[in-house]
Parts: C-alpha cells; sequence; structure tokens
C-alpha cells in the first residue's frame, strides 16, 4: 500500500473534528490562508468586546488576563505550527503576574471570567505538550501548569470571608490535578502522534525499499542481459538474433516497471510476484546469450507464493552475479528441491575469482545479495555465499515451507 504524505489510508471514512472544521487543516504557516485569518480575526475581536465589556464589573486584572488566555488559545486552534510555545509561555506568564498583583475583591462578575480562564488555560496547556517541541514545550508547560495551579488564588484568598490556607490550598490542589490530566493527555496524544509518524516512515522505508529491490533484481537483470547481448553483437556475434533478445529483454524490463509503478497505487489490478514456475524460462533465456550454460534441477512441489518469489529472485540475483563477477565461467547449476519442511535453492558457477565478468562497469552494491539475505532471514530461513571450492561461488539458501509460530 502507498502511504500518502499526510494520512493513512484505512478504507474507512475520514472523521473531521468540530475544530478542525473551524479552523481547517493545511495552511502555511509562513502565509495564513485568508479564511483562518479572518476567523482567528473575528474571535479575537469577540473576546476584546467581552473584555472591554466586562472590564467595569471585574476589574482589568480579572478581564486581561482571561483574554491574554483566549487569545494565545484561538491563535493555537488557528495557526497551530506558529510558535506554539512561545505564544502558551507568554500567555501563561501574564495570567501569573495577574494572580499574584490581583488584590480583590472576589465576587460573581470575577467568578465567571476566572472559570472562563481556567478553561482556556488547561486547553492551552494542553496543546502545547501535544504540539511544540520538546524543549519548548516543557518549558511553557511548565509555565501553564503552575498559571492554572495559582489561579485560585484569586478567589479563596479574596472572597467574603476569606478561605483561609486550608482552602487556598485545596483550591490549587484541585486546578494543578486538572493541569497534570490536561499535560497528561497532551503527553499521550503526542506519543500517539509519534508513534504514527515512525510508523508512516518505515512504510514509506519499506516502499522505497521494496521499489529499489525490484529495479534491482528483475529490470536490472534484464539490462544486464540487454548490454551482454550488445556485446557479443559487437565482437561478430549474431547481430539479428541479438537485436530479438535485446528486444524481448527490453519488453520484460517494461513489464517489470510497470509492476513496480503499480506498487504506488492502492487501486488497480494487480499481477502476481515472480515464483518457481518461470525458473525453467529464465534459465532458457539466460542460456540463449553468451553467458555460461545453466542447468536447472527442480523438485520443489508447490511452496507458498512468499517462498516461491524468494527463491526465484534468489536465482535471478545468482545468475545476474554471474554475468557481473564470474569471468570465465562455463556453467551454472541451479538446484530447488524440497527437502522435508524447507526448500533449499543453490546456485553454483565455476567462474574464476578476482576478475570481472561480461559487465565491467563498476556498481554499487547493497541491494542484492544482502537483499536476499533478508528476505530468506525474514521467512525464518538460512542463507549463505561463499567460494565453492578453488573455483566458482555459491549461492544458497533453506526455506521453510511454514512461517514460524
Amino acid at each position: 500500500m502507498f502511504v500518502h504524505e499526510d494520512k493513512l489510508r484505512d478504507g474507512g471514512p475520514t472523521r473531521t473534528s468540530t475544530v478542525r472544521q473551524i479552523f481547517p487543516a493545511g495552511a502555511s504557516a509562513v502565509r495564513p490562508s485568508r479564511p483562518r485569518l479572518l476567523t482567528a480575526g473575528t474571535s479575537i475581536a469577540a473576546l476584546t468586546a467581552a473584555a472591554a465589556a466586562g472590564t467595569p464589573d471585574a476589574g482589568p486584572l480579572i478581564t486581561a488576563p482571561a483574554w491574554l488566555i483566549g487569545t494565545a488559545l484561538v491563535w493555537l486552534l488557528a495557526f497551530p505550527g506558529v510558535r506554539p510555545a512561545a505564544i502558551t509561555g507568554l500567555a501563561a506568564a501574564g495570567s501569573l503576574v495577574a494572580t499574584l498583583g490581583y488584590q480583590g475583591p472576589a465576587d460573581n462578575a470575577t467568578g465567571g471570567w476566572w472559570l472562563a480562564e481556567t478553561a482556556a488555560a488547561a486547553l492551552l496547556l494542553h496543546l502545547v505538550v501535544r504540539r511544540a517541541k520538546a524543549r519548548p514545550a516543557a518549558v511553557a508547560g511548565a509555565l501553564g501548569a503552575a498559571a492554572v495551579t495559582a489561579l485560585p488564588l484569586r478567589l479563596t484568598l479574596h472572597a467574603v470571608p476569606p478561605a483561609g490556607t486550608r482552602g487556598a490550598l485545596l483550591g490549587c490542589l484541585l486546578c494543578g490535578l486538572g493541569a497534570a490530566v490536561a499535560a497528561g493527555t497532551g503527553l499521550y496524544l503526542r506519543s500517539l502522534d509519534s508513534r504514527r509518524s515512525r510508523s508512516v516512515a518505515e512504510a514509506r522505508r519499506a516502499q522505497r525499499l521494496d521499489l529499489a529491490r525490484d529495479l534491482h533484481d528483475f529490470v536490472a537483470h534484464e539490462v544486464g542481459g540487454m548490454i551482454v547481448q550488445a556485446q557479443a553483437a559487437r565482437i561478430g556475434g549474431d547481430a539479428a538474433a541479438a537485436l530479438e533478445r535485446i528486444e524481448a529483454a527490453g519488453v520484460r524490463a517494461m513489464a517489470s516497471l510497470d509492476r513496480t509503478v503499480h506498487m504506488l497505487h492502492d487501486d488497480g489490478p494487480r499481477d502476481g510476484p515472480h515464483g518457481l514456475a518461470e525458473l525453467p524460462a529464465l534459465v532458457d533465456r539466460f542460456s540463449e546469450s553468451e553467458a555460461p550454460r545453466v542447468r536447472l534441477a527442480m523438485d520443489a512441489g508447490t511452496p507458498p507464493p512468499e517462498v516461491s518469489a524468494t527463491a526465484y529472485r534468489l536465482v535471478v540475483e545468482a545468475l545476474t552475479n554471474v554475468r557481473r563477477h564470474a569471468a570465465g565461467a562455463s556453467a551454472v547449476d541451479v538446484a530447488v528441491t524440497s527437502t522435508g519442511p524447507a526448500l533449499r535453492v543453490t546456485v553454483t558457477d565455476d567462474g574464476r575469482p578476482g576478475r570481472a565478468g561480461p559487465l565491467r562497469e563498476r556498481r554499487r552494491g547493497g541491494l542484492g545479495l544482502p537483499g536476499i539475505a533478508e528476505r530468506v532471514e525474514a521467512l525464518g530461513g538460512d542463507f549463505g555465499a561463499g567460494p565453492a571450492g578453488d573455483r566458482g561461488w555459491r549461492v544458497t539458501a533453506l526455506i521453510p515451507l511454514r512461517s514460524r509460530p
């Protein structure tokens, strides 16, 4: 499945939260969209009008910090990527200064503003813990938690009669618990976001590796055959026959590219993977060129598709390496046999080590035998590659026919 950059597809409908409906995602943090600016500006203007209307009754040290916290909350909801820690820290610091400087009175007018500020500050704390970078989130979160925890002091110390030390401490404890819940839920959702990001990154990496392996295992194999045919024609071979084989290899390479492109789409038909049933044709094509003759011995039954595909890839890679590295090889033996609960695949050539094969260009490694070894080991099997006595090279794999429990 191809994972897109901004979402995971699970086959079901996408649900959009109310906040995302009010402040839709996708606008640039550098150049905010006009609807977002309009919505945020309207909300802040409404907060400003409410604060101005409530100041004569509640006082500026009640309405001003509530306006500041509310404005910061609107900004974070509208533009989550624009310095959330700095905005939250500034608003929390303003709330703390107002709490320390407030001298009363505490009545019904101040109680409503206090309640609104407490709820907005807790939500602001949740958002900054979830969204900001780690170190700024810790600093802004600490300021936000301190502001929420200290907010009851505006009421408990200035009520008539005063709540006393015990009541003030109890109020701060309850608001502190609320701040802990807000920060804890933010941390939990932050961990889920991080886990999802890692899953998306791993899925992308797996897709890139699958794409690279298909290009390496199949397309590069056919292109290598085309190069060998062209080289043979240049040194006096049958040019017409070489051109026919080059054309056929090109068609197969295009088919492999088409299969690879289909991996990038979630819809449309997909061909099944290559398997052992295609080995005889592969061996025949390899032997038709000026390459070494290949002897195939196969008694494998019908292995599971993933085992069959891995065995086919191993043979393709081994034959490609014969072209590239096995100078003077005259024969290649390919054996695919069932040995009880496992499938054994062995490819042995008699080439001379230490010299380049027909493909003399230097190539970067890392996607061939290491990739095959990774596939074999993922199926619970064993893989090996090394010299076959005094002359030649052997690649072998033992792949269980059943996956490990």
